[in-house]
């Protein structure tokens, strides 16, 4: 039964450790994880992907980088900077025929890319839900428990 405790404790802390590692850790930094929707970036990000996206400044994008940023919709848009104009960034999705109908302001620019995990959504998707919340946290609590109990037990 120990031997089993045991295993069932190093998953449960390594289950831990990783959605710390990916999701805790970077926020720090100014990173945050996304699931890609949209095959609009196809074929360097596909749907599917995970990405980081690094917080940035205007100055710091250049033509060419793919940028995160908010459309007039309020939805997040992964797409390269074509060019650069006096009223803001001109983007296109690499698997879009035309240019984006808006240019994205400093106020829209959300990051560029930092990261991509090809096919990491899964992970994301995992890691994000509740359920896994909840495992986690329980999985914490029953540590702080199991310790107490052999501490005090002897």
């Amino acid at each position: 039964m120990d031997k089993w405790f045991r295993r069932i404790d190093t998953l449960l802390l390594l289950s831990a450790l990783s959605f710390v590692l990916f999701f805790v850790m970077p926020a720090f930094f100014g990173i945050r994880p996304v699931r890609v929707l949209s095959g609009s970036m196809k074929p360097e990000i596909v749907e599917g992907d995970m990405v980081y996206i690094q917080s940035c400044r205007e100055e710091d994008v250049q033509t060419g980088d793919v940028i995160a940023f908010e459309n007039g919709n309020g939805q997040m848009v992964l797409h390269r900077v074509i060019r650069r104009e006096e009223e803001g960034f001109i983007t296109k999705g690499d698997a879009n025929d035309r240019e984006d109908f808006q240019p994205v302001s400093a106020e829209d620019l959300i990051g560029i890319l930092a990261v991509r995990f090809p096919k990491g959504s899964w992970l994301y998707e995992m890691m994000s839900s509740k359920t896994m919340r909840r495992v986690l946290l329980l999985s914490g609590l029953v540590r702080i428990v199991v310790y107490f109990f052999r501490r005090f037990s002897r």
